[in-house]
């Protein structure tokens, strides 16, 4: 799964991320133990106090299993309801991260379509693949190469806004 090189503090901060949520982005290789133990860490700054998590904090790289066990052990404790929008909270962690440091990645919107097609081609984000038509009656044509791709990158902060509201994040 193509996802980008995003800072472990970014996602901590960028949206709220149950154990359930968790699981998943580790069981896709989006995230390895140490982000697990971080979040950890990071939770029990914030009042947390279950042991587990306490225990994940002192957890290094020997432990991975160790650390594998107790995040499933949590996940588990968790309504599964809870982990109903982890593939779209991680698409829009991904996809908030792109879109903040576009200036730096020397083609943005062509990872954009990989995380599109490695996210299984999620529709609420066709408006900013490069290569989807439009849906909404705009014609490309009409239009200069400058004035399309600024759209795309239009659709795109649009749907950081959508997804922060759903997710109920600080702008």
């Amino acid at each position: 799964m193509h996802f980008p090189m995003v800072p472990d503090l970014f996602i901590y901060d960028c949206v709220f991320l149950c154990w359930r949520d968790t699981l998943w982005g580790y069981e896709r290789g989006l995230v390895g133990w140490d982000f697990v133990v971080g979040l950890a860490n990071f939770s029990v700054s914030k009042g947390a106090s279950h042991p587990w998590e306490l225990e994940l904090i002192f957890l290094g790289e020997f432990e991975v299993q160790e650390v594998e066990k107790k995040l499933r052990s949590l996940a588990e404790q968790e309504d599964e309801r809870l982990g109903l929008d982890s593939q779209k909270k991680w698409l829009f962690i991904a996809l908030k991260w792109l879109f903040e440091n576009k200036n730096n990645i020397d083609d943005p919107l062509g990872v954009v379509e990989l995380i599109y097609e490695d996210f299984g081609f999620p529709f609420e984000i066709e408006g900013f693949v490069r290569y989807m038509p439009s849906q909404d009656g705009y014609k490309p044509e009409e239009n200069t190469s400058q004035q399309n791709i600024e759209r795309i990158f239009c659709n795109w902060q649009s749907y950081l806004k959508r997804m922060a509201g759903v997710f109920e994040v600080k702008t």
